[in-house]
């Protein structure tokens, strides 16, 4: 069954570290992988306005609702998608592979690549720092639109 939580508040830092507010639900969708969450952004599109979140700050706001509502709950995926208006955007995620891998005194980590097998189940909320693909963002698919705007 899929759910979608109410909006809540999330209080992070702007650029010059003033206390900013950004409201945010999450929903949870089943799926035969496990299941999918939909952190949904609300922005405002005026600039001077309480509730306008710069792109720059989408990976600290991403991150601290991850890690205060996700946080070692296994999903089959995350998507971030940012609501201006009526407008619905979907950004990629992305995280850096070798923060999930187990470290040894013996390797050091160098310049030289290694190769790194993660599971899914190796991934967990809060697990590693999550970035915001700002230039990825799409449109919405219809899917999550009629999800999140009913």
């Amino acid at each position: 069954m899929t759910y979608i939580g109410p909006f809540k508040d999330v209080i992070y830092p702007n650029a010059n570290q003033e206390p900013h507010i950004a409201r945010y639900r999450i929903a949870l969708i089943p799926q035969a992988a496990g299941a999918r969450a939909i952190v949904h952004l609300l922005r405002s599109a005026a600039v001077d306005s309480q509730m306008h979140i710069s792109e720059a700050a989408f990976d600290t706001v991403l991150n601290r609702i991850v890690g205060t509502q996700l946080a070692g709950v296994r999903l089959d995926r995350i998507q971030f998608v940012v609501q201006t208006g009526d407008e619905l955007v979907t950004y990629p995620i992305r995280f850096n592979a070798l923060d999930l891998a187990p470290r040894s005194a013996s390797r050091s980590r160098g310049s030289k690549d290694h190769a790194v097998h993660i599971r899914s189940h190796d991934v967990v909320g809060g697990a590693v720092a999550f970035y915001v693909d700002q230039d990825g963002g799409k449109p919405a698919s219809a899917i999550v639109e009629r999800l999140l705007l009913r």
